[in-house]
């Protein structure tokens, strides 16, 4: 399947060449150029970018390729079957339905989706229209420990879930989308949501926290105003597993009763005990951008919607551009289904 990228910067190709520092993220490579070339049956063919600065680069990794200075230009001159799209998120909305229009059988598109609910539904219009399969990037439905830990919670390994707490750094928006987007993909549809904003030097997108509850009676705590870069709690009423990105793998704490007598009075807590356990990724697994990339492929060959289409990123933004309207309004609780379309959040 022939590819073609647009926005070739720091996600579409240069994210190889930093540091791995979060252990439980940052599985290098992760640029969407080195997951296209790594699978089976795609190929880059063409880039889309302002200046010569990506051709070089990618040239450099990946052999010759075709360039040009805009996606319009890349999609009226090549036969695509699937385009990458990492520019802003303000971009994604146009780009996604460019890329439609010239009848792509796939778009990947990054995170945040788009700035406004209604750029998400002629995002999902455009494809359907086309037959084109969208898959957001929201990377951790990919990745092998929160893949683990949506079975150890279907189990019911810790419980029933009562109380998640999503922790990260900055960007309400940006960040947080992608709790929102776990909180989705674990817990289903959000009812409401209630949150403030921190003021920051990015207007459009400042830090922020706020409570989100779940359709299904799961209350979350989400902060992005924190200095910890993403840590997650899942609390159940028979204990809790907890995701920290610093540390490989995650942790189960299980609450066992010890001493237990009879006769001890209702409002008393028994006696417990914590018993932890250590679960670690498998020794070997497909890498998180690699799994979107062959999530999308095989969508495409089945003809069905892949995980993450555009109506599930759409819940993320949704749970976002919320927050932002309830701290607009001193922290008011805003249910859903949010029926303001135009209000947009512009993050990076």
């Amino acid at each position: 399947m022939k590819v073609g990228l647009i926005g070739v910067g720091r996600k579409a190709l240069t994210i190889d060449d930093e540091t791995r520092w979060l252990l439980n993220y940052d599985y290098l490579s992760c640029s969407q150029a080195s997951a296209f070339e790594a699978h089976d049956v795609t190929k880059v063919v063409a880039l889309a970018n302002p200046g010569d600065d990506a051709k070089s680069s990618f040239e450099k990794r990946f052999g010759a390729v075709n360039y040009y200075d805009s996606a319009r230009a890349m999609l009226e001159n090549e036969k695509l079957d699937i385009v990458g799209i990492a520019t802003h998120a303000h971009l994604h909305a146009e780009m996604t339905i460019l890329a439609a229009n010239a009848g792509v059988k796939g778009v990947l598109c990054e995170k945040a989706m788009a700035t406004s609910l209604a750029e998400c539904d002629a995002m999902i219009s455009a494809c359907q229209k086309s037959g084109t399969k969208l898959l957001i990037n929201h990377p951790r439905r990919f990745h092998p420990v929160f893949q683990m830990a949506k079975e150890l919670i279907a189990g019911g390994t810790i419980g029933e879930i009562k109380m998640v707490e999503c922790f990260g750094y900055g960007k309400l928006m940006h960040n947080g989308s992608h709790a929102f987007d776990v909180l989705t993909d674990f817990f289903g549809e959000a009812a409401w949501v209630q949150g403030e904003l921190i003021e920051t030097d990015d207007k459009a997108d400042p830090d922020g926290r706020g409570l989100v509850k779940m359709k299904n009676g799961v209350t979350a705590l989400v902060d992005f105003a924190s200095i910890q870069p993403f840590e997650f709690t899942f609390r159940g009423d028979g204990g809790l597993l907890t995701i920290d990105q610093f540390e490989e793998g995650l942790q189960v704490t299980l609450y066992e009763l010890q001493d237990q007598r009879p006769g001890r009075p209702w409002f008393s807590y028994s006696p417990k005990r914590a018993v932890r356990r250590r679960y670690h990724a498998p020794q070997s697994f497909m890498l998180p951008m690699q799994g979107a990339v062959d999530e999308l492929v095989t969508a495409i060959n089945e003809n069905r919607a892949p995980n993450c289409d555009g109506h599930a990123a759409r819940a993320s933004i949704e749970m976002g551009i919320a927050l932002h309207a309830s701290a607009e309004n001193n922290g008011a609780r805003i249910a859903l289904p949010f029926g303001d379309g135009q209000k947009r959040v512009i993050s990076r």
